[in-house]
C-alpha cells in the first residue's frame, strides 16, 4: 500500500514539475553518485536511488568530476523477471548541482536488454537545485526549464522524451553511458553596419566576414572580435548595431557580468562609456555596445559593481566606426559572489553581530558565496568579556545582496553547532526583508507569520518557521557554526503589475486587437505600445517601409473584438492588395488584450481552443499566453520570446489571417460577439514622410516595432538579419 501511495504521489509531483525525488542521503563516501530513476508502466518496478523497497538492482557510478559514466538497473530480480513499458527514466547525479554547478550531461548511449536504442537529444537541469538530471522518458514536462542547458549551448532542439515507448516493453535490464561536460559556451561580437551589408549573430560569418570568437570556461578576460578586410569591401562602413554576447550565458553562468575592459577599432582603442550585462530572451547574456533602439534600461540590467544608473545602452561614439576594418574587445567575464555571515543578538543584546565589524572581541567568519555548493560561516564569542554569549534574543542567516547577485535561490541549513555539538533544527524559509539581503531565520520572535516572500528549495512551505531552533541551546554560546547549502533557483519577476478589484475585473468587459510583424516589419502593433497603438493612426491599418525609411500604408482590415464574457472570440485581418509584400516570414503574430496578467497568472480565467487560419486554410493550435507584461497577450509567432517563429506550420498569406479562441473564468457569460471591423484605406504605395529623427537610415529598423505587450524587446535581441530563410 505505501509503495501504491508513493508511486501516485510520485506521478502527481512529476505532472506539475516539482521536485521528482529528494537530494539521497550519502551513502556512500563519494555523495556525487549517478543512477537511474526509473518506473515501468503500472509503477510496480521503480528504482530511485536506492535498493530500498525495491527488487531493482542499480549499478550506480561515482562521479568525480567530467569525464564518462555508465549506470545501469537489472530487473530480472523482481517478480515478473522485468519492467513492463515505461511511466518515466532519467538519469541523475545525486548533489550535482551543488558539487558540479552547471555542468552539463550528453547521453552517448541507452542500451535496452544489451541492445542499443535511438534517442534524441535531451537536456541536463534539476528539479530541486540539487540533483542534476537528464529527462529520458518524461511525459509530464510541459516547457523547458529556465535552468535547461545542453553540451553544445543549443536547446532549440531538445525534449523531455528522448526515446521510444516501444522500445520499453519488456526491459530485463537498462544501461545508460553518458559524458559529464564542465560548463563552457561561446562569446562572440554582434555587429550591422550602417547599411546592414555586413553583420554577425554568432553563427557562420557570411560575405567574407571573419569572426575570432572565445570559447568561455568561467570567470576570466576574454578576446572576440570582427575582420571585414576579406569582405567586397574590404571594410564595414559605419555602425547600425553592436552588442557582445555570450550564446546561452544565462543558463551555463548564471548572474555573471560582462565589463568590458578595451574596444579596439582599426587597432586603435576607443573611449568607452560604462555599460550593463542583461539578457532579451533569459538565454543570451549581452552587454550593448552602440543600441539606438533601447530607450531605457531593461529591468533584468545589472552591473558587476552593483549600480547601473550610470550605465548606457550606447557605450561608444559612432564617428569612431566609420570605416570599420577590425575590431577588437576585451572582456572581463565576472561571477557573481555575495558574503554570507550570522547574525546574532543575545538576550541582553550586550553581543550583537550583523555583518559589520565589532570591537566586542567577537570574532566572526564570513562566507564568500559564488556557485551553488556547501559554505560554512561561525561567529566566536571566546575573545569577548564574558567568553560567551548569553541566550539568544535573535539569530538569522545571511547572505548581503543576494536577492541582486543571486536572485530567488535558496538556503538550506545542513547543520547548526553550539560549541562544536549539532543542536537539532526545524525546517526554515529563504526570505529578504529588505529586497536586497537573502536570510533565512533561525530564531525571530518579532516574525507572526510568513511574509509574502517566503520559499523553499523543494516548493513546499509546510511546517516552515522562523523560529527553527530550541532558545535552551543557546544558553551559554561560545561558539556557533552553520553548514548551508546555497541552492540555484529561478529569478522572481519584478513586476506582479497593479493590484486590481479582482471581482470587478472578472466582471468587466475588454477589448482584443489583431498584431502582426513581419520580415521587414510590416506591423500592426499593440493597442498601448507608445508611437503605434491605439491613438495612432498606425493603427487602424497596416503599416510597412520604404527603402528611405517613409512609412508605407498596406491598407488591410482588421476584425477586432469586445469580450464581454466567457465565450469564444475572432480576431484577425483581410489582407489590401498589397498584401504583405515580398516578405517572406513572420516575426510576430498575436492578439493584443486589455485584460489583466493577474487574471491569468492567479488562474482566474483560463484561454483555450485557439484556433490559427491563414487564407481560410486549415487550423493551426499552438499558441503561448504572454503575461510579461500588463496585460495578456496571446502569442502564435513572437522572435522576441521562447514561442519562436515555427510554432506553427505556415505559407505567407495572401488574403487573410483569422485567430479564434475561447476564454472562461469570467464572472459572466457572453451574448453574440460584439466584433469591431477598422476598415482602412485601400491605398496602395501611399508614403507619409516620418520625422527624421524617429527612424534610423538606409534600411534600419525602428526600434519602436519592437514592443511586445508592456515590455520592450528595445536592446535588438531579436538577432536581426534583413535575410532569412522562409517559414513553410
Amino acid at each position: 500500500m505505501k509503495k501504491k501511495l508513493f508511486s501516485l504521489m510520485l506521478a502527481l509531483v512529476l505532472m506539475v514539475c516539482f521536485t521528482s525525488v529528494p537530494a539521497l542521503a550519502d551513502t556512500a563516501e563519494n555523495p556525487t553518485f549517478a543512477y537511474l530513476m526509473y518506473a515501468d508502466s503500472s509503477w510496480t518496478n521503480q528504482y530511485w536511488g536506492t535498493e530500498q523497497d525495491t527488487d531493482v538492482k542499480g549499478t550506480h557510478a561515482n562521479v568525480t568530476g567530467p569525464g564518462e559514466y555508465t549506470v545501469s538497473l537489472d530487473f530480472t530480480g523482481t517478480k515478473d523477471g522485468e519492467g513492463k513499458g515505461i511511466a518515466f527514466t532519467a538519469l541523475a547525479i545525486n548533489q550535482g548541482e551543488l558539487y558540479f554547478p552547471y555542468a552539463t550531461i550528453e547521453l552517448q548511449s541507452v542500451k535496452i536488454n544489451g541492445e542499443n536504442v535511438e534517442f534524441t537529444k535531451g537536456y541536463t537541469s534539476s528539479d530541486d537545485g540539487i540533483v542534476t538530471r537528464m529527462n529520458i522518458y518524461n511525459e509530464w514536462v510541459g516547457e523547458i526549464p529556465y535552468d535547461a542547458r545542453s553540451f553544445d549551448n543549443d536547446i532549440s532542439d531538445v525534449s523531455a522524451v528522448i526515446v521510444s515507448k516501444e522500445t520499453f516493453a519488456s526491459v530485463k535490464t537498462i544501461e545508460v553511458s553518458f559524458k559529464l561536460h564542465a560548463p563552457s559556451d561561446l562569446a562572440y561580437l554582434m555587429y550591422a553596419d550602417s547599411g546592414w551589408k555586413y553583420q554577425y549573430w554568432g553563427g557562420e560569418p557570411e560575405n567574407g566576414v571573419v569572426a575570432t570568437n572565445a570559447t568561455i570556461t568561467g570567470p576570466g578576460t576574454y578576446k572576440v572580435g570582427l575582420d571585414f578586410t576579406q569582405t567586397e569591401d574590404k571594410m564595414a562602413a559605419g555602425i547600425a548595431f553592436t552588442a557582445l554576447g555570450i550564446k546561452t550565458g544565462e543558463r551555463s553562468f548564471p548572474g555573471y557580468f560582462i565589463n568590458i575592459k578595451d574596444i579596439k577599432v582599426n587597432g586603435e582603442s576607443v573611449k568607452l562609456k560604462k555599460g550593463y550585462t542583461s539578457s532579451d530572451d533569459k538565454i543570451v547574456t549581452r552587454m550593448n555596445i552602440y543600441n539606438e533602439w533601447v530607450g531605457e534600461l531593461p529591468k533584468d540590467a545589472r552591473s558587476y559593481d552593483g549600480k547601473v544608473d550610470d550605465a548606457n545602452w550606447i557605450m561608444v561614439d559612432k564617428a569612431a566606426f566609420d570605416s570599420v576594418e577590425t575590431v577588437e574587445v576585451t572582456f572581463e567575464f565576472i561571477q557573481p559572489k555575495a558574503s554570507a555571515y550570522i547574525m546574532y543578538a543575545d538576550t541582553s543584546w550586550s553581543y550583537t553581530y550583523f555583518g559589520d565589524p565589532v570591537d566586542s572581541g567577537l570574532v566572526a567568519t564570513h562566507a564568500e558565496v559564488k556557485d551553488p555548493g556547501y559554505y560554512k560561516v561561525s561567529l566566536d564569542f571566546t575573545g569577548t568579556k564574558d567568553k560567551a554569549a548569553s541566550g539568544v534574543a535573535f539569530t538569522a542567516l545571511g547572505i548581503k545582496d543576494a536577492e541582486i547577485s543571486h536572485p530567488g535561490w535558496f538556503i538550506q541549513i545542513e547543520s547548526i553547532k553550539i560549541n562544536g555539538k549539532e543542536i537539532d533544527y526545524k525546517k526554515g524559509y529563504t526570505s529578504s526583508d529588505n529586497g536586497k539581503e537573502t536570510r533565512m531565520n533561525i530564531y525571530n520572535e518579532w516574525v507572526s507569520e510568513l511574509p509574502a516572500d517566503a520559499r523553499s528549495y523543494d516548493k513546499n512551505l509546510d511546517g516552515a518557521s522562523w523560529i527553527i531552533v530550541d532558545s535552551a541551546a543557546f544558553a551559554s554560546v561560545e561558539t556557533m557554526e552553520i553548514e548551508f547549502a546555497f541552492i540555484r533557483g529561478e529569478r522572481p519577476k519584478k513586476d506582479e503589475g497593479p493590484e486590481i478589484d479582482i471581482d470587478a475585473a472578472l466582471a468587466a468587459d475588454y477589448n482584443v486587437y489583431f498584431g502582426i510583424q513581419t520580415e521587414n516589419y510590416i506591423f500592426r502593433n499593440t493597442w498601448n505600445e507608445a508611437n503605434y497603438g491605439k491613438h495612432t493612426d498606425n493603427f487602424t491599418h497596416l503599416t510597412g517601409w520604404d527603402d528611405d525609411g517613409n512609412q508605407v500604408d498596406y491598407a488591410g482590415t482588421f476584425k477586432d473584438a469586445v469580450v464581454t464574457g466567457n465565450g469564444t472570440y475572432t480576431v484577425g485581418v483581410d489582407l489590401g492588395p498589397m498584401a504583405l509584400g515580398p516578405d517572406t516570414f513572420i516575426r510576430m503574430l498575436f492578439v493584443s488584450t486589455d485584460i489583466p496578467s493577474v487574471l491569468y497568472d492567479k488562474g482566474y480565467i483560463t484561454i483555450s481552443d485557439v484556433k490559427t487560419s491563414i487564407d481560410g486554410g486549415k487550423a493551426q493550435t499552438a499558441f503561448t499566453v504572454n503575461t510579461d507584461g500588463e496585460y495578456v497577450q496571446l502569442d502564435i509567432l513572437n522572435e522576441y520570446t521562447s514561442t519562436g517563429t515555427d510554432a506553427i506550420a505556415y505559407n505567407m498569406p495572401t488574403k487573410s489571417i483569422t485567430i479564434t479562441f475561447t476564454v472562461s473564468g469570467f464572472s459572466k457569460d457572453a451574448g453574440a460577439q460584439a466584433a469591431t471591423s477598422t476598415s482602412t484605406s485601400t491605398s496602395t504605395s501611399t508614403s507619409t514622410d516620418a520625422p527624421a529623427a524617429e527612424l534610423p537610415k538606409t534600411g534600419g529598423v525602428p526600434g519602436e516595432l519592437m514592443y511586445v505587450l508592456g515590455f520592450a524587446v528595445t536592446s535588438l535581441g531579436v538577432f536581426m538579419k534583413v535575410k532569412k530563410e522562409k517559414k513553410a
